[in-house]
């Protein structure tokens, strides 16, 4: 009796550990600490958001929700933030830009660790750029899709992602404005680079992108970027 019990404890736990619990809001810049109540702070797996978000919100996703996911920004815009409370190092002012993902946005300088439960990340429609280290040792990361919007990607911006296989760019030149390592440590004899069709031997002749062994065009691709 007793070891069914405890059998049936541990399921229990197993299921409750593995449960999503989804939320969808909208939010004015810098508001989502204070929008989540500790409870849904603590449990939320998969977050939609909806309106403006700054690198305020990005510091509530990334040290404040543990066993935040997924995060859909599709239908958010990300505005400029200066000051003090952003994704730097705490005390340190900073300027973030509008329409990019805040540099460190889920790498905690810190601890020097990066949001290693994070999965999947939908970037906003009009995202402009991806910041310094925003992703930084991400280990959770299996695939990222980068917009044709997107003109710059900051320093080792997916430094350490290990284990991302998959990365699909929407635009049909490669983007030129890379900082250094931008790819480090993600393998480039197992990743898959999706690129729009007949914009196979652009990236292969470009730097940092023509690392990648496997280029694959996809007419679907061009048919979205465009």
């Amino acid at each position: 009796m007793k070891k069914a019990f405890l059998l049936i404890a541990i399921l229990g736990l197993t299921i409750s550990m593995h449960a999503q619990v989804s939320k969808t809001m909208s939010v004015v810049p810098g508001g989502l600490y204070k929008a989540l109540t500790d409870g849904e702070k603590k449990s939320i797996t998969n977050l939609i958001l909806t309106g403006s978000v700054d690198a305020r919100d990005f510091k509530t996703m990334r040290d404040a929700m543990p066993v935040l996911s997924v995060i859909d920004l599709s239908r958010a815009t990300i505005v400029e933030f200066s000051g003090e409370k952003g994704t730097v190092r705490d005390g340190k002012k900073a300027t973030y830009k509008a329409n990019t993902i805040p540099q460190f946005a889920f790498f905690n300088e810190k601890n020097i660790t990066g949001k290693q439960g994070l999965s999947q990340i939908i970037f906003p429609k009009n995202l402009g750029g991806i910041g310094e280290k925003a992703f930084w040792s991400c280990y959770g990361l299996t695939e990222t899709t980068i917009p044709q919007t997107v003109i710059a990607i900051g320093e080792q911006a997916y430094y350490k992602c290990k284990s991302i296989t998959s990365i699909t760019v929407y635009n049909s030149k490669p983007i030129s404005d890379l900082g250094k390592g931008v790819f480090f440590a993600v393998d480039p004899s197992t990743c898959i680079l999706h690129v729009p069709e007949g914009a196979k031997d652009a990236y292969q002749g470009a730097k940092q992108w023509g690392d990648f062994i496997n280029i694959q065009e996809d007419v679907v691709i061009k048919a979205a970027g465009e």
